[in-house]
């Protein structure tokens, strides 16, 4: 799991660091670690919209890992790839694929508004799963982190509903929530992770500090 999360990281932050030929800039890639008192998470979101296009590319990739690979079941990695082409003011619709070391491999379709200004980012995804066992999901997070060179307050809440429409049941959601201080690209502060599992909900719950780079 050490290594997977290494080379999660160090692919991220290569692309995050691409230039499109034409010099444009690019907005930043968030990349997070929890440090948690039951195992380690991480995520990232690659938000890239093509020059003079509008196409684009929208990528999260979530990542969990038992600190001595001792429960299995706090192991779990969760990635998709959409790319976008933007309809109205930021409203977009999507098309690509997902894989969770739970479900495999699925292509998806769906839509993505991304809202940034000064202090606030704002990003809705919603998806529906393109195969037999087609599912539902719903992604949405809210930040707060001024974009200036002084030390801010930072904080952010996002959520993650997925539905099974076969079965009609739950079968995986999480809400996360950080608070705490940010200059520049860098965040730190107290984070928390709750996650549930399948129809029954079983609840996997994660205290500790984070850590988040954004990369330009």
């Amino acid at each position: 799991m050490k290594k997977l999360l290494l080379v999660v990281f160090i692919s991220t932050q290569s692309y995050a660091q691409e230039k499109p030929s034409n010099g444009s800039p690019i907005k930043p890639t968030p990349v997070e670690f929890l440090l948690g008192h039951k195992r380690i998470q991480g995520q990232t979101i690659i938000i890239k919209n093509f020059s003079k296009s509008k196409f684009g590319i929208f990528s999260l990739t979530t990542l969990a890992g038992d600190y001595k690979n001792v429960d299995k079941t706090n192991n779990e990695l969760f990635s998709n790839i959409q790319l976008n082409y933007d309809i109205y003011k930021g409203l977009k619709i999507t098309s690509g694929a997902t894989f969770s070391s739970v479900k495999g491999f699925a292509p998806i379709a769906g839509l993505e508004y991304v809202f940034v200004n000064k202090n606030f980012t704002i990003v809705l995804n919603p998806t529906i799963e393109l195969n037999k066992s087609s599912g539902l999901a719903n992604f949405g997070q809210l930040e707060y982190a001024p974009k200036n060179d002084k030390l801010n307050p930072y904080f952010r809440i996002q959520g993650l509903y997925v539905h099974g429409i076969n079965d009609n049941h739950h079968e995986r959601s999480s809400i996360v929530l950080r608070t705490g201080i940010s200059k520049k690209s860098f965040s730190t502060g107290l984070g928390f992770n709750q996650d549930y599992y399948g129809p029954s909900k079983i609840v996997k719950s994660n205290f500790g500090v984070f850590f988040q780079y954004k990369f330009i």
